[in-house]
């Protein structure tokens, strides 16, 4: 089986709307074996209320009420699901150097692949303000190889290719905006260097952004 080929999946829950290939990495956790990382995505329209605590002004006063649109994004690795059939024997095995056996594996047979969720995005777009808020990007724990966020090749690449995406989808958005922080780094300096990496710079009290 080749997986560095982007396989289209058969998504039996109608939550998830679209699906997208994102890049091929090789991680330690896969035994650094290529893989595709593709995405499944939810997109929805919502309405909200306007706070004064948003992190990027929007033109609307405190209370106003509008739409946007809502963004889910979920990387995921095609993984094959193993079915396994096991013989149960009529009375336990006891072995002096091991727990006693009460069976054993006669059959493992691949059924179809499993999408194994590595990480999450989510994401809203205002129309009215032209504006994409990206609220979160990151690959998880046991995905991320580096100490660092700036010297982590696949959340650059995880990130470019959300921020692809989401301009594909809403063509009219001139600008895209972030938090200032995430948890997932080390520090707050830490990760403010990796959203100027990725070409974003302070444009509010806790908001980072760009021109589209």
């Amino acid at each position: 089986m080749n997986r560095t080929v982007y396989i289209p999946p058969q998504h039996t829950d109608d939550f998830w709307t679209h699906d997208t290939p994102l890049f091929v990495g090789t991680f330690p956790y896969y035994r650094n074996d290529p893989r595709m990382m593709q995405a499944r995505l939810h997109v929805s329209e919502e309405k909200f209320w306007y706070r004064e605590h948003e992190i990027i002004p929007l033109n609307m006063k405190p209370g106003d009420t509008g739409k946007r649109t809502y963004v889910m994004m979920q990387p995921y690795v095609l993984e094959p699901e193993l079915f396994m059939t096991v013989g149960m024997y009529p009375k336990p095995k006891h072995y002096a150097d091991q727990d006693e056996a009460i069976g054993e594996v006669l059959s493992t047979k691949v059924k179809g692949m499993r999408q194994q969720q590595i990480g999450n995005t989510q994401a809203w777009y205002y129309p009215q303000d032209k504006l994409i808020v990206l609220w979160e990007c990151f690959l998880d724990a046991h995905m991320r190889n580096v100490k660092s966020l700036t010297e982590d090749l696949y959340m650059q690449k995880l990130w470019s290719s959300f921020e692809h995406w989401l301009v594909k989808q809403f063509p009219e958005a001139t600008r895209i905006a972030t938090p200032f922080n995430d948890p997932i780094a080390n520090s707050i300096k830490e990760y403010q260097a990796f959203l100027h990496s990725l070409g974003y710079e302070p444009v509010a009290k806790a908001a980072f952004g760009k021109m589209l």
